[in-house]
């Protein structure tokens, strides 16, 4: 990927300066705006941030082919934006480029654009209040106990064939730790706290479809596999259950996290807005998956959101529901094609 020098993009802005001053057709923007919100309007119209030269944001180019250079750059403060490539040279002000990508009128891409300013500063009332706000207690979950249900996992053909049988291979069984209660025949998962506290276990019969939660697992406070998550960087993938999150791991994401549920609950939502910036919504292909991921969309408006799609106006392969009926081609094919939220909402109903 290539960006453009210092020296070479100022010598740009003032040509640009002045051929859109000397325009008449397109007239820049009186308007100061804060650096978030700027930022949220470029997320928001689906276009990737690539860098944040000074007071200066790069992103690839809406209205040409190359993917290779970021070779768009909006000022911050004025909303001035330019692409410098030489066969394109795209440039005008902040509602211009709105009411270009969306294909909207003037009037449409300003409200769009105070829309965008109003979430900005919701979401940065919101980081700020995190600063001051009390986080959960969580009480420790013996670890001996769940070191002796991996062990009984290991001496249980039944209960590895059944993870066999969801495709998790014996790599990723160690890498979780999962368990196996003979007890209950139950496989288990070990969850965390964002910290990396063990907090307690769920767990999944290997006949029949039950599931069972340890005494007051406070999984509404954690999400699972967020504490190595955070540490990979600033992109997550999203998905429901465990068992999802353990096959895109496999299948060479190991950013993943899982909301335990069919429900955000607001300390998950504060969780994702507080560790990450870009977020891959992998729900479950039914309609209960499609209103927790428009949940996460609205509620993390502020945040780079991506929907995985297998191809264009196709959510998953075949038949698949979710990241367990897909092999790890499937799923990378779909991480890889995630499309904007603004194109998803326009091809699904």
């Amino acid at each position: 990927m290539e960006v453009l020098n210092d020296t070479s993009r100022s010598i740009r802005w003032k040509e640009a300066g002045m051929a859109i001053r000397g325009y008449n057709a397109r007239k820049v923007d009186s308007t100061h705006y804060a650096p978030n919100h700027i930022k949220s309007i470029i997320k928001a119209l689906g276009l990737d941030i690539v860098a944040e030269p000074g007071n200066e944001v790069m992103f690839y180019c809406p209205f040409h082919s190359n993917r290779h250079t970021a070779s768009c750059c909006i000022n911050k403060s004025s909303g001035v934006w330019l692409c410098f490539n030489p066969s394109c040279g795209e440039a005008g002000s902040l509602t211009e480029l709105v009411r270009r990508v969306l294909h909207k009128n003037d009037f449409e891409a300003i409200r769009f654009i105070a829309a965008q300013e109003q979430q900005a500063l919701n979401n940065f009332d919101e980081v700020i209040a995190g600063l001051f706000e009390e986080k959960p207690d969580f009480e420790e979950f013996s670890q001996e106990t769940l070191d002796r249900l991996h062990a009984d996992l290991a001496g249980n053909k039944s209960a590895r064939d059944y993870l066999e049988s969801r495709g998790i291979n014996k790599d990723s069984v160690d890498y979780f730790r999962l368990g196996y209660s003979p007890g209950m025949n139950m496989v288990i998962t070990p969850v965390h706290s964002p910290d990396g506290m063990p907090i307690g276990l769920v767990g999944r019969s290997i006949e029949g479809k039950s599931f069972k939660n340890s005494t007051n697992l406070p999984k509404s406070k954690t999400l699972f596999n967020v504490h190595r998550a955070k540490k990979i960087g600033e992109h997550v993938i999203v998905v429901e259950s465990n068992f999802d999150a353990v096959r895109i791991h496999q299948a060479g994401f190991p950013n993943v996290v899982a909301v335990l549920g069919g429900v955000l609950s607001t300390e998950q939502h504060k969780i994702l807005n507080r560790y990450f910036n870009k977020i891959t919504i992998m729900t479950d292909a039914d309609l209960a998956g499609r209103e927790l991921g428009l949940s996460i969309a609205n509620r993390l408006r502020n945040k780079d959101i991506l929907w995985a799609s297998y191809e264009y106006g196709r959510i998953y392969p075949h038949d698949a529901k979710d990241a367990g009926d897909m092999t790890d081609e499937e799923i990378k094919t779909c991480i890889k094609n995630a499309v904007s939220d603004i194109e998803y909402r326009s091809w699904t109903p």
